[in-house]
This record gives C-alpha cells, structure tokens and sequence, in this order.
C-alpha cells in the first residue's frame, strides 16, 4: 500500500511540480486516528512551491479525493500531513489473499519474485578460544532472523562463521592449555611455574574458566604451545561452539578459517596491488598502509615487527575474497561492542581496493548485562568470567532467549530481565504471543465448520468476509496487512527488532477482538466469516514466529 500511495502522490505531484525529486515519506501513524498511512509531503513541497505546508495537503487531498480511489474511505489534510484511511472493502480484499496464498501452498509473506542480488553474511564469528557467551547470542540470534527475513523476499543468503583460526589468540590459547597440564610457558621474558599468580606479565593474556581444564585433558602434552593452541581451538569449535549454535537453532552454511585466506596466492595478490597504488610502507620494522589516504583517522599495520599478520590484514583479504572472488552483491558484518571503531579503517582498506562502500554494510551489537530485579546475575559455572549461550538458554529456554535479545534494537545496551523470561504469564511477551497462537488453535480445533465453511470453499469465503464490520475485526486485519511491508523494509533497513514488535501488536489486536466479539455465534455465515479472519491471523503468527526461529504452539 505504500507503494500505491506514493505513486498516487507522485502522479499528483508532479503535475504541478515536474522537477520535485524528493523522495515521498509513507508511514504508518502510531495514533490511528490520523488514518492507516500519512505523508509528509506537503512539508517537502511547501519551500518550492512558497504555500504553507497545510493547504498544499488540503489541495492534494482534494485532488486524491476527487479520483475516487476505491482503496481508501477517504484522504483527509490535518496539520500539514495527508492521510488515509483505507476502506473496509480493501481490508477484506487482503484477508482473503493471505487465506488464498495460504490454501495454494504459496508464500504468504507478500512476495511473489525472487532476485538474482547475493548477500553474504557473517555474525557471532567468536575467537575458537572459548564457549559462546551470552553476549555473542545477541548477534547471533539478530544474524539468524535476518537472513531469514532477507530470504523470505527472495534474496540469495549465504550465511558464513568466520573462524580466527590463526594470530596471537591460538598462541596464548595454547600457553593456557600448556599451563592448564603443567607445562612451563615461553612467554617473552619469563616462565612462570604452573601455579604462577596473576600479577606476573603476559599471564592476562592466557584464558581461564573449567573449559580450558577439560580441553587440556583432551591434547597431547608433547604438543608445541603453537600446535597446542590449533588442536585447542579445533577441539573448542567442534565440542563447545558448534553445539552451542545447533543449541540455538542457528543455521550457517560455511565454516570459514582465516588460515584459509593465506593459501591460493590472493594474499601476494593483494599486496602486490597495494604496493603497485603506493599504499604501503615500512616504519619501525613493521608493514604499514597508507589509510588515512582514504578517510582513516590513521595510518595501520599490516605486518607487525615479528613478521605476523595482523587481524587488519586478514579481514582486508576476508572481505576481498567476499566481494572480488566469491562475487557477493552486499556483504552484511554483525560485530559485537568490542569492534566500535573499527569500521571506519575496514572501509578505508576497501576503498584503496576500489570497492564501493556500499558493498559493505557494518551493524554493531552492543552490550548485554543479565540482571533479575535490578541487579546483575552470575551464573557461569565453565566459563568462570562469563555466562555462556548454552548456559543462558538451558536456564530460560530457547524461545524466551530469542525474543528477548531480537525485542531491542543492537545499537542499544540491553538488560536481560532472567526473572521475566522464565515467567509463564502474559507479562512475559514471548508467553503472550505464544498464548496467542495456542488459543486460536483452540478455537479452531472447536469448530466443526472450519473445513466445509470457508477453507475448501472460496466463493462463500469471499461472501462472509463482507459481515466483518466490527472495530476490533477491522483492526486485527489492519495488523495482519501490515506484515509484507514491513518484512520488506527490514530487508533494506535491517532493523529485525521490529519483528517482535509487530508480532506483540498483533497478538494484543488479537486478544482485544477475541475478548470483544464472539467467534462461533448462531449465524453460521458470521461464524465462518470470524473463523476465516482468526485463521488468517494463526497463519501470520505462525509465519512470524518461524521467522523468528520460535516455536508456534497449538498448546500451553
């Protein structure tokens, strides 16, 4: 529909103003009172055309009006914005499409063609040092949902876990399991016993926490700390974080390792062309490239003094290899807090490589604390430090984690509420969405009308949704026709946490229809026509929730 009204307005528009090259703002008011959709057009026109932003809507509306568009009751001019209403003959129009699409075994989303566009997209992506804690499942539940709504308008997705295989990290991982056997370290400039306290240099670096201890047991003890630390985050990926993410219905089609990018020759490659544009230099023993050139705020390393590659040069080659071999169209990163800054020299790289930047697209997921009550909860027991994703997951379940982390936009700290995600009530909006979905599956398995009604019948489908007059009927088919838009935004935006949002309004529309009007009444047209719009709504909260990865019970 928004579509629809922007090129209504456009036509409008541009009879009086031909060169007007705004874009044309559609939303959806929170306060339905000014309509289904309004336009702020009138503000966008009011300088060019010298006329206060108020009559130039009143005119336009006028002119809408006078089309007779048989979509809207009508277009209304208030404070300078135009709104619409839609009719309730479109409304029923729409209802009956979602149960169409649904009864044909089509899509119901709203989507009808696929697009040859290819997205490559990499999140969690943790060292293999350690289990995933509580705070990579925010990215990854956010990566997960994306890729599905992405999917859902036909977008090619692959979804790829970059595994730091290799660097300084697997070298103090394999001095942590080194010392967690007992074994001296080499740590430059001392060799701690194994009981050695905190305060000596470089032990900081080692990791801590059960799991070390148990993966030690696992490893030859006549390993080389280096070839200690590749088998420990070997052992760490397959035992700890593949089954962490299989736990939290996470999906990715490849496993990437870093090591990966130094075979092939697409490293000399790369270097070979920054040399030959002037991009590098040497200073102080190390490799150094000229970022500031392209909007970097410094200079960085590649290779540092030792002869090693830094993460900088891995993620230079890691994103040539996404974008100039393996031909991704868009490339979506999901880093966590850690990574704040680090955008700005990734994309300088990219640019002295000639790759467009909006290639690239970097969203950083912030912080999250656990807290029930107000204050902050510890209930690591492996990990030591850290609450880990299987560990958070066993304590409130799959469902509530899910929701919970894709309700807050990752541009924002969150706090974990422990207490409200395992209560099963209506204040806890997984719960109450889910109570959604098992309720109308109970309506449904109630009804001896349902399939003989209007399901295998189209016709009379078509007649009764002409008795759906009530408010709250209306309301309910207003939320439902608001899902392909807003999956369609998400996949421009990518702003997923607005699906939990729009799946906690549709429920509470739901509930509110369901406590107003009665289902199965005495006239059986109306009954079925009722039927029709509370299994149009199970359809869509179903579809929702799988999209969510959250399971769409017919109990509780």
């Amino acid at each position: 529909m928004k579509a629809i009204i922007k090129t209504l307005l456009g036509g409008v528009v541009r009879k009086t103003t031909p060169d007007f090259g705004s874009d044309i703002l559609v939303e959806i008011p929170d306060n339905k009172k000014y309509g289904d959709y309004t336009t702020n057009v009138a503000f966008a026109l009011s300088k060019a055309l010298g006329e206060a932003p108020q009559k130039i809507a009143e005119d336009l509306a006028e002119k809408l009006n006078n089309e007779g568009n048989e979509n809207f009751d009508k277009i209304e001019a208030v404070n300078g914005f135009i709104n619409f209403f839609l009719s309730d003959n479109y409304l029923r129009t729409e209802l009956n499409k979602i149960l169409e699409k649904s009864v044909r075994g089509g899509p119901v989303y709203g989507w009808e063609n696929e697009t040859s566009t290819k997205i490559h997209l990499d999140f969690v992506s943790a060292n293999p040092t350690g289990p995933l804690t509580m705070g990579n499942g925010r990215g990854g539940f956010y990566g997960d949902v994306l890729a599905n709504v992405l999917e859902s308008r036909g977008f090619s997705v692959t979804r790829e876990y970059y595994v730091n295989d290799r660097g300084e990290q697997i070298l103090n991982l394999g001095r942590s399991i080194k010392m967690a056997q007992g074994s001296s370290l080499s740590i430059p400039g001392i060799i701690p016993p194994p009981s050695a306290d905190s305060s000596i240099p470089g032990i900081d670096k080692l990791y801590k926490g059960e799991y070390i201890n148990e993966i030690a047991k696992e490893i030859n003890t006549g390993l080389s700390e280096s070839e200690a630390g590749q088998k420990a985050a070997e052992l760490i990926l397959e035992e700890y974080i593949k089954p962490a993410v299989k736990k939290a219905g996470i999906k990715f089609d490849n496993w990437f390792s870093e090591k990966s990018l130094y075979r092939g020759g697409n490293y000399e490659k790369i270097m070979k062309e920054l040399m030959r544009k002037d991009l590098v230099y040497e200073l102080d023993g190390a490799t150094w490239m000229k970022t500031t050139k392209f909007g970097d705020s410094e200079d960085r390393v590649l290779i540092k003094k030792n002869g090693e590659e830094t993460y900088f040069m891995s993620d230079i080659l890691y994103h040539a290899d996404k974008i100039k071999i393996r031909k991704f169209d868009k490339v979506i990163d999901i880093w966590g807090a850690d990574h704040h800054g680090y955008a700005p020299r990734l994309k300088a790289a990219l640019a002295a490589l000639d790759i467009p930047e909006n290639k690239l697209e970097i969203i950083i997921s912030q912080l999250v604390r656990l807290v029930k009550n107000g204050k902050e909860v510890k209930i690591s027991k492996r990990a030591g430090n850290f609450i880990t994703l299987e560990e958070l997951i066993d304590e409130v379940g799959i469902d509530a984690a899910r929701f919970f982390f894709l309700m807050y936009s990752p541009n924002t700290h969150m706090d974990f509420d422990l207490a409200l995600a395992k209560e099963r009530s209506q204040k806890n909006p997984v719960y109450y969405v889910q109570y959604a979905h098992a309720r109308i599956a109970s309506i449904l398995r109630k009804s001896q009308i349902l399939n003989s009604k209007f399901e295998t019948n189209s016709k009379l489908k078509t007649q009764n949704s002409k008795l759906l007059k009530e408010k709250e009927e209306l309301n309910l088919i207003r939320k439902l026709i608001e899902l392909p838009e807003l999956l369609e935004e998400i996949a421009q935006n990518y702003e997923v946490h607005r699906l939990p949002r729009y799946v906690l309004e549709l429920a509470k529309e739901f509930h509110n229809f369901y406590e107003k009007q009665q289902v199965i009444t005495e006239d059986d047209n109306l009954t079925a026509a009722r039927l029709s719009l509370v299994s149009a709504t199970k359809i869509i909260l179903s579809n929702v929730l799988n999209l969510m990865g959250i399971k769409a019970p017919d109990k509780m």
